[in-house]
């Protein structure tokens, strides 16, 4: 077998089904708009973004990649892209959560149902950014993310949202 075919799993945990569906749900191919806000001069970009949500590790882990797509320059169209690992802790209950990119960048959070059927997730950027990334307005074909910053305890400020429609 290859890495790929032994990374991969073609469903959840067997016997975890219900826990798995936090993430789970999110499972497939998602178009989406983003807009961010740039750091250093605060000014707000857009663009696309493909995300794909797959099953590995047995099923106890739902791992995504993200391809970022905005307009650079001249005209000519920029990718980035990036990964998120959830794996689920049965003793805890809650999922562990690793955001990286190639550019070295790592968010580690803890994720858990929210109201209303959100999905909230918190944690620290390496640096010591507290974030807060949460998932709402969830449907079966599209949601809301919204992700959030805060500088040594002070208020949150919205730093990213993306608007997801279900790919057919």
């Amino acid at each position: 077998m290859t890495f790929a075919e032994e990374l991969a799993a073609a469903g959840p945990w067997a016997g975890h089904e219900d826990e798995m569906e936090l993430y789970g749900r999110l499972v497939g191919t998602w178009d989406l708009t983003n807009r961010y806000r740039v750091p250093e001069t605060g000014e707000w970009r857009a663009g696309t973004v493909v995300w794909t949500f797959g099953w590995v590790l047995a099923g106890h882990t739902v791992q995504d990649v993200m391809w970022f797509t905005e307009p650079g320059a001249g005209g000519w169209p920029v990718r980035m892209t990036g990964s998120t690992v959830r794996h689920y802790d049965p003793g805890q209950g809650v999922w562990h959560i690793v955001w990286f990119s190639p550019a070295g960048r790592v968010t580690r959070l803890t994720g858990r149902a929210g109201k209303d059927g959100d999905i909230e997730q918190e944690g620290v950027r390496d640096g010591g950014t507290a974030v807060r990334w949460v998932f709402t307005e969830m449907t079966a074909t599209s949601f809301r993310w919204l992700g959030y910053t805060s500088e040594a305890g002070g208020d949150w400020a919205l730093e990213q949202e993306m608007l997801a429609a279900r790919r057919a």
